[in-house]
């Protein structure tokens, strides 16, 4: 494994077959558009490296940490012992604790190399593993709640808008209705205006409106893309969309859009059934029919044992997040 400068990683894998969003350039620059994050760039071998990522260094409770989304990969197809191997060689690197949130789809393969790295799953999970992947080569089918509001959205005179080099007034409308929803919603938002900028400027992201009869932007979408798959990032409707459906109808048109652009999957993303509030997203994402996929998800290494309860600690009882 060697360190290499971000310039070099990004040439040396950019033809890489698997590159997830989380591992893009333009995520990673607006990941650390305030400065502050201190970032490794990995690979297994500069020569013919077959995997490499992108991982954030941060010093928190007395720990020296690093935090991985996903890797890049040479190929589809790889061995468990390509995974092993990589990740045996970064635990001789001196943190304390390692890491991994992937968002790619489940395999066994992953499975079986993380483990024998020494890599187990946390005491508990606080990520969705769960998303619904739409087939786009083939006619996609929705359940009746959205046949009935995409009836609707049909009779309400809504317009649907492609940005594909975003200004700043469609910047400035992307917040203006995330923030409409996120208090309603009461939703954290992950993002800042920067940071949005910084995707949008990359051909990996791209940002969609609907309008109403009155040309109003009611409801917004960005995506990304990678080679033949796509998927959804952010997403927020405003108070006057919800009279007229504009969110199923936007959903709709963005896939629509992906089938012509001869894309083969769309990627629901997080999809998390409960028994609380947050089910009816889950209700909304699952009414597309789709495949149901399970993503590698979190693993974690501690040098020490006793770091794996405190992490759950930390995470549940002192940054309060809710277990999934």
């Amino acid at each position: 494994m060697e360190q290499i400068d971000q310039n070099t990683f990004f040439t040396i894998t950019k033809h890489f077959d698997v590159i997830p969003y989380s591992q893009t350039e333009s995520w990673v620059m607006a990941q650390s558009d305030n400065g502050q994050l201190k970032l490794l760039f990995l690979v297994d071998s500069t020569s013919n490296p077959k995997i490499g990522c992108v991982a954030h260094i941060k010093k928190k409770y007395g720990l020296k940490m690093l935090l991985i989304e996903a890797e890049r990969r040479e190929n589809k197809i790889f061995k468990s012992s390509t995974i092993r191997s990589f990740y045996e060689e970064l635990r001789q690197w001196g943190f304390d604790a390692i890491e991994i949130n992937s968002c790619l789809p489940y395999s066994s393969e992953y499975e079986i190399g993380i483990r024998q790295a020494g890599f187990l799953r946390p005491v508990g999970l606080f990520s969705v593993q769960l998303s619904n992947y739409i087939d786009l080569k083939n006619e996609v089918f929705f359940n009746e709640n959205w046949r009935r509001n995409l009836k609707k959205s049909s009779t309400s005179n809504l317009s649907f808008e492609i940005i594909n080099k975003a200004q700043k007034k469609d910047i400035e409308d992307f917040l203006s209705l995330y923030e409409e929803m996120k208090e309603q919603k009461n939703v954290s938002q992950p993002f800042s205006a920067s940071s949005i900028e910084t995707l949008l400027s990359s051909e990996n992201f791209q940002l969609f409106f609907v309008k109403n009869a009155e040309e109003e932007r009611i409801s917004t979408i960005i995506i990304h893309k990678s080679g033949e798959h796509a998927g959804l990032l952010y997403a927020a409707t405003g108070k006057k969309a919800h009279t007229c459906s504009a969110g199923f109808f936007m959903y709709e048109k963005v896939i629509q859009f992906l089938k012509e652009g001869n894309f083969s999957t769309f990627d629901m993303e997080k999809l998390a059934p409960s028994t609380h509030s947050t089910n009816s997203v889950f209700l909304f994402k699952n009414g597309i029919k789709g495949n149901h996929i399970v993503v590698n998800g979190e693993w974690a290494w501690y040098k020490k044992q006793w770091t794996r309860p405190m992490m759950f600690f930390v995470k549940k009882y002192l940054q309060h997040r809710i277990e999934i």
